[in-house]
C-alpha cells in the first residue's frame, strides 16, 4: 500500500502527517485559529479544489512550515471542526 496519495499539486503522506513549507501551499488557503499546539497555532489547510474539504494543521507561522493531517480518512467541512480536531488531538500520538 502506498505511503503517499496526491492533492492537487502536492503528495501527501498516508500514515503521518506531512510537514511543508508555505511557499509549497501558495495556492491553498492555510487559515490559523488563535490557539497554540505544539509550537505552533491550530490551524486547517485546503487546496483549491471545489469542495474540498479541509486538513487540520500545526501552523510554525515563524518557521513558515505547516504540519498537515493530511493522512486521516477524510477532511473536515470547516476549518474549524478542522482546528478543534486539532487541539482536542495528542500530538504525540498523531505525528509520531
Amino acid at each position: 500500500m502506498s505511503k503517499r496519495k496526491q492533492v492537487d499539486t502536492l503528495t501527501l503522506r498516508t500514515d503521518r502527517p506531512t510537514e511543508l513549507t508555505f511557499a509549497e501551499l501558495y495556492t491553498w488557503v492555510i487559515w490559523q485559529f488563535p490557539r497554540k499546539k505544539a509550537g505552533g497555532l491550530c490551524g486547517a489547510v485546503r487546496p483549491p479544489l471545489a469542495g474540498h474539504g479541509w486538513f487540520p494543521a500545526l501552523v510554525k507561522s515563524k518557521e513558515k512550515r505547516v504540519l498537515v493531517h493530511g493522512h486521516l480518512p477524510e477532511a473536515f467541512l470547516t476549518p474549524q471542526a478542522a482546528a478543534e480536531w486539532l487541539a482536542a488531538a495528542a500530538l504525540d500520538k498523531v505525528i509520531e
